[in-house]
């Protein structure tokens, strides 16, 4: 019985030696990030009648969330390689609520990819999934944006701080030292997912090629070059707001077409500074959903970014670095006429810029003028602290045909309308305080307090001020 016993053993460790041999190497982490948040005036206190009690929107929020990942990255062989993450953003207690909050306690695909290197050719390397498309500074293509718009499980609490950024799509990567080169595609929408070539037109499909070059040169400049599309189908819903894609018969937009060229330029001219330039342009059409008249885009960014890590000797010992930026994004004077020979105001299309921020949540990233100066310094050891001023000014002025695009982040009302002063440009100053303490290599402790003034542009009936203030301890392992 023993021989038996033994026997029956060795057969299944031989067995089970080709599942093992499979997999060369397995890695297993992720994060758990505790936050409290508290947010004040995000309205800028609109009232739907003269009683203060009457404010529409957020007027306070006070919640904790917990937002946890977990990664599993296996290789196969050299060559092939598969990447596994769940993820679970909740508001604490969410399981007893009732309704839409019960959602928060589901758990997520997040990332699921399979990566292929020296696939046919070997400077080719092919990851197909979900998985995660980021180029630039994200001004056009970031993580999952519009990074204020967020549908997942913080879609009804706190939009802008999801970490779910990921897309289902196809990318190709060809390394040509100094030169790599970007293909891709990915899925950006789709209402009714059939396999039937009818759902093709509730299709939105992202196209793009990145090409990034290394000068090699004193300065570590490099040069990246791009040119990303969205191709939406006849009956597309591309506001990504559920709200409002809910319907394939009334969809929010037709035939729309959008590309997006551009160009951004990164040096070091002297030690201790970097700086940053990127100009892009939109063209195509925008649909429109009446009587499917579409009309021409002629849109265009600027960006300017710079940071310097100061030389000034009696304060290396707190590494101060100054920063700062400008942001162009193009406004249309109406929105609303369908004659007109082109329309010039930015899609936001995915982007991934001011995450934390207050007017990163309450403003689409588009007819407007951003510019920012910062500071940041090491005051003690594994502190840093960090502040931030920036000025927000309309592009074109607002009226009733460019109204302003106002947004809540726990989508209490998306169809909040401030009163403001169509002579005025000025949107307002935000200022914010961070500080962050490593306490070890893998636990890090974080404060942040913002403060969002309006400015000259909003009316005396929407002029408070937002305020927020974000706790949160972060792990890895």
């Amino acid at each position: 019985m023993r021989n038996k016993l033994v026997l029956a053993l060795a057969a299944a460790v031989l067995m089970a030696v080709p599942a093992y041999a499979a997999v060369q190497n397995v890695k297993v982490s992720g994060d758990i990030d505790s936050t409290y948040l508290n947010r004040q005036h995000f309205n800028l206190g609109i009232r739907s009648g003269t009683s203060p009690e009457g404010e529409k929107g957020l007027k306070n929020q006070s919640v904790f969330l917990t937002q946890a990942r977990l990664r599993v990255d296996a290789d196969l062989s050299d060559n092939v390689s598969t990447t596994v993450g769940l993820i679970n953003e909740r508001a604490w207690t969410s399981e007893t609520a009732a309704g839409i909050a019960a959602q928060n306690t589901d758990v997520q695909l997040y990332l699921a990819y399979a990566t292929f290197r020296e696939l046919l050719y070997s400077p080719l390397t092919v990851t197909i999934g979900r998985q995660i498309f980021n180029y630039g500074n994200g001004l056009i293509i970031g993580d999952g944006g519009p990074n204020n718009l967020a549908t997942g499980n913080l879609g009804i609490v706190a939009a802008d701080l999801t970490k779910r950024t990921s897309y289902d799509g196809i990318k190709a990567v060809l390394d040509y030292k100094p030169l790599t080169i970007d293909l891709f595609y990915f899925k950006n929408q789709q209402d009714n997912v059939t396999g039937s070539l009818d759902a093709i037109k509730t299709n939105s499909d992202v196209y793009g090629a990145n090409a990034n070059y290394q000068l090699g040169d004193a300065y570590n400049t490099v040069v990246e070059a791009y040119i990303f599309a969205r191709l939406n189908g006849k009956n597309s819903c591309i506001n990504t707001d559920s709200e409002f894609c809910e319907s394939e018969t009334e969809p929010e937009d037709k035939s729309e077409q959008l590309y997006v060229p551009g160009l951004r330029v990164s040096t070091n001219p002297i030690k201790g500074l970097n700086t940053q330039v990127e100009l892009a342009w939109q063209g195509g059409r925008r649909g429109r959903d009446d009587n499917e008249i579409s009309v021409r885009r002629q849109a265009m960014a600027a960006q300017f970014m710079a940071s310097y890590a100061l030389p000034i000797a009696e304060l290396q010992k707190y590494k101060p670095v100054a920063s700062a930026s400008f942001t162009h994004v193009s406004g249309d004077k109406d929105n609303t006429s369908i004659s007109k020979k082109a329309y010039t105001g930015w899609d936001p299309f995915n982007e991934a810029q001011g995450s934390g921020t207050i007017y990163n949540s309450i403003f689409d990233l588009t007819n407007m003028n951003i510019a920012s100066v910062g500071l940041q310094a090491t005051p003690m050891q594994d502190v840093t602290a960090q502040f931030t001023w920036s000025g927000l000014w309309a592009d074109k002025k607002l009226t009733p045909a460019n109204a302003l695009t106002f947004r809540q982040p726990d989508r209490t009302s998306t169809a909040l309308a401030p009163a403001v002063n169509s002579s005025h440009k000025f949107m307002g100053s935000e200022y914010d305080l961070g500080v962050n303490y490593a306490y070890t290599e893998d636990v890090s402790f974080g404060l942040s307090l913002g403060w969002f003034v309006p400015g000259s542009l909003f009316t005396n009936a929407n002029d408070s001020t937002a305020s927020q203030a974000i706790a949160h301890v972060l792990v890895n392992f």
